[in-house]
């Protein structure tokens, strides 16, 4: 029994009505922002009152550092200095090494819109009204003549995305705009689950460093740029399928289906390229702080994505240039609301990256397909790096043995990569199964469905299989479970297995 004091509540009341009322003046208060506009973001690459810059000026201010192995094959000329990457053979030539750049995609919350500040025939030439600009993508490339190692061939290009955000201040008085990177995307090898993508945070130190793969030449995230890939800190995303950056690739040894840190070779203070003078240095700082003594002073100048000559007769190298889509850049897009402009890049979206079909055996014939556990979107396991996804499967009316037929399987499955070459599966769900099946009759029971497995993928894009990927995927691959249906007892425990195409 609570004993009343004689006031008009009682203890828990009065307990109650004192937190309501400091919640009330709490809520009443203006509690001053903790973030200001005028502080930098994690990924601040400059804050100005400039409101115009051409397309060469943005690209200069988050161009990247490159940062070779020291036993890359033709990095040094005679002087011994770096001479990586080349210029295209049909741009003008340059006594330094040269990167290339495209600004791929301009978002602006306008629906209607001029970014050009002068008249002139094309935007890329002219400079562009900062004022209009919610974001921009903006890719740099690199070219080399020769790729080397087992299956080298002429001609190779590799490329770096970053997806830059363009905040308005119009309160702060000390600038009206900040530019932050948010996401920077390193390709390897031409495929999506391949890349090394991170998400910009406050330890990510500029100008971005990228280390570029001995012979190879993929490249990869180092957020702290310290010359050394650590996964799940220099990449962010896609943790257990991202390349990473593997020097002893040129071998042709696949040694295993994932990174491992025996796979890259430190990085010296020889090897490394900087980009175009730049406010940002604090990379460029640090690295030096690494190694006191050494001059680091190799530059690399920048130069828009050429336009591939008429006459040019390299099949190789048009090819190449091809691939990258070379022209009709930037793409403008407009109405795009605040929140929603910094966009994933356009090939994360592809279905082909997406979904699976097979042809499945487990004592009876059946198709299956894989899809995202989203169904339009893949959610990558919190704690291993590997992905959860659906796998969907029915039966074709026969047996598995006397007695029961599977109509419909359902499971949710982990695995711990969508591309290494071999790994492990497990999934459990529920399959709906017709237990009458020898009686000519239909009555369907669910069962607790349980399995586990291997599997084996190849990659078959430059492979006499390519012509595949007319079906949709990269991934062509084979798998063998063991499944067991019900639990305590079993009522039934079987081989499986799936040939088919998709990541999963």
């Amino acid at each position: 029994m609570i004993k009343k004091t004689g006031g008009m509540f009682d203890n828990i009341n009065s307990s109650a009505s004192i937190l309501f009322l400091m919640m009330m003046i709490f809520l009443l208060i203006d509690v001053p922002n903790v973030h200001s506009q005028c502080d930098p973001l994690p990924g601040t690459i400059l804050r100005t009152n400039q409101n115009t810059f051409s397309f060469d000026s943005l690209a200069i201010l988050s161009a990247p550092i490159l940062w070779f192995s020291p036993d890359e094959p033709n990095l040094l000329d005679e002087e011994e200095k770096i001479q990586l990457p080349n210029t295209f053979p049909f741009d003008q030539p340059s006594g330094v090494p040269v990167v290339y750049y495209k600004i791929k995609r301009i978002y602006s919350t306008q629906k209607r819109v001029r970014l050009r500040t002068a008249e002139t025939r094309e935007l890329r030439s002219s400079n562009i009204d900062l004022s209009k600009i919610s974001s921009y993508e903006i890719e740099y490339y690199c070219y080399y003549n020769e790729e080397t190692g087992l299956g080298g061939h002429p001609h190779d290009i590799e490329s770096v995305a970053f997806q830059i955000q363009v905040n308005h201040h119009p309160d702060c008085t000390e600038h009206k705009y900040s530019m932050d990177v948010k996401r920077v995307v390193a390709r390897a090898h031409g495929l999506y689950w391949f890349e090394n993508a991170l998400n910009v945070d406050d330890q990510t130190v500029f100008p971005v460093s990228i280390l570029v793969e001995e012979g190879k030449h993929a490249n990869c995230t180092d957020k702290n740029a310290d010359g050394i890939y650590t996964p799940g800190f220099d990449v962010t995303e896609k943790v257990n399928d991202a390349w990473g950056v593997r020097d002893i690739i040129s071998t042709g040894k696949l040694f295993s289906g994932g990174f491992q840190g025996w796979m890259a070779k430190e990085r010296t203070p020889k090897s490394i390229l900087l980009p175009p003078k730049s406010d940002v240095n604090e990379s460029i700082d640090k690295i030096r702080e690494r190694f006191p003594g050494n001059k680091m002073n190799t530059r690399y100048v920048i130069r828009q994505f050429p336009d591939m000559p008429s006459d040019l007769k390299d099949k190789t190298l048009i090819k190449k240039i091809n691939e990258k889509r070379h022209k009709n850049w930037p793409k403008l897009i407009t109405g795009v609301h605040p929140d929603q402009t910094i966009l994933r890049l356009s090939k994360d979206n592809k279905l082909r990256n997406k979904w699976g079909i097979s042809y499945r055996f487990d004592n009876q014939s059946a198709f299956s397909f894989s899809a995202p556990l989203l169904l339009f979107r893949h959610v990558e396991a919190p704690m291993t790096g590997g992905w959860f996804y659906n796998k969907l499967y029915t039966g074709d009316g026969d047996s598995f043995g006397n007695e029961l037929s599977t109509l419909f399987g359902h499971q949710i499955q982990h695995t711990n990569s969508a591309s290494r070459w071999i790994d492990s599966y497990m999934g459990f769900g529920y399959e709906w199964v017709d237990v009458d099946y020898e009686l000519g009759s239909t009555e369907i029971k669910t069962y607790l469905v349980t399995e586990i497995g291997m599997k084996i993928r190849l990659n078959i894009t430059k492979t006499p299989l390519k012509f595949l990927k007319v079906l949709g995927t990269d991934y062509w691959g084979i798998r063998f479970g063991w499944k067991n249906l019900g639990f305590s007892p079993f009522e039934y425990s079987g081989f499986v297995v799936e040939i088919g195409a998709g990541a999963f």
